[in-house]
């Protein structure tokens, strides 16, 4: 990880949300249909909706989804297998995920929640549509995208006041975020995130996606391609205007893009346009799923 982060301060925070049953959980139903599928990728339709049905919040969203714009048949659904099938297998899995991510934590966070699960899920749907582009897999960088500022809330749970500070240092830049939370917590909320992650058993392309995304390259080359991907998702969405309720990018840099990010662009050898294209087609796609 960064040379400025103390490795045992983000394992203290993760035992000390543990202890105090404030750790996210990752659903059973979740965890059997991830197992499952890992197992078998051609599994029965039957056995899909029997694993999901266990989790009545999963039903519902999955249900809803299927009724938006987006997989809209024309007649509405009611039925977890018809919203199985129209959503397809392999969305259906990333949207389980996000219904998961939306309603992993008990405390509201001292800044807006909704702002930061917008930009989480747009990210996520830029990133999926510059994995299939470039040939990578879309579900990992779906999920590396969404996941990414999970620490952002294990660091507000763990002390409220402490992350508004750190949002005051922030001073709505994020490129000082990292810095400022390990000025206050002795961390910083991608390496957070990571942990939480490892203990869910991620892949290892989504927690090294995850952990270096504000600083891809310093990943390891393996996995490389996943930590730029996951930065280049969470800028893109900047650039759209949209913020994620803590920090923004500069007026400036939407019409100057930064170093960092012409030098992720190069990495896929990746044009700006092309890229703010892949935005808009994620913001569109959000829109018609209802986001």
């Amino acid at each position: 990880m960064a040379e400025d982060v103390k490795p045992n301060i983000s394992k203290e925070i993760m035992e000390r949300l543990k202890s105090l049953d404030e750790l996210p959980y990752f659903p059973d139903a979740l965890m059997r249909l991830e197992q499952a599928l890992n197992e078998n990728e051609n599994l029965p339709m039957e056995n899909i909706v029997q694993l999901i049905a266990q989790d009545p919040r999963l039903v519902a969203g999955l249900i809803k989804m299927a009724n938006s714009a987006k997989y809209m048949t024309g007649n509405e659904v009611n039925d977890l297998a018809d919203a199985v099938t129209i959503i397809g297998l392999k969305e259906m899995r990333l949207i389980a995920h996000l219904i998961h991510y939306q309603t992993s934590f008990r405390r509201k966070p001292p800044f807006s929640d909704a702002f930061f699960l917008k930009h989480a899920f747009l990210s996520a749907l830029v990133a999926q549509k510059m994995a299939i582009f470039f040939g990578l897999d879309s579900g990992e960088a779906f999920l590396a995208a969404l996941m990414r500022d999970i620490g952002v809330y294990l660091l507000a749970t763990e002390d409220r006041e402490k992350y508004l500070e750190v949002i005051k240092l922030t001073d709505y830049d994020i490129s000082k975020l990292a810095l400022a939370e390990n000025k206050v917590f002795g961390t910083y909320h991608a390496l957070m995130s990571a942990r939480l992650l490892q203990q869910w058993n991620f892949s290892k392309e989504t927690i090294i996606g995850v952990a270096f995304h504000h600083n891809p390259e310093k990943a390891e080359e393996s996995c490389q391609s996943y930590a730029y991907l996951t930065f280049l998702a969470e800028q893109a969405v900047f650039r759209l205007g949209i913020d994620n309720g803590i920090a923004d990018i500069t007026d400036e840099e939407r019409e100057m893009p930064s170093k960092k990010l012409l030098d992720a662009l190069a990495y896929f050898d990746l044009s700006i346009d092309k890229y703010d294209e892949f935005a808009q087609q994620a913001y569109a796609e959000a829109e018609k799923m209802g986001i």
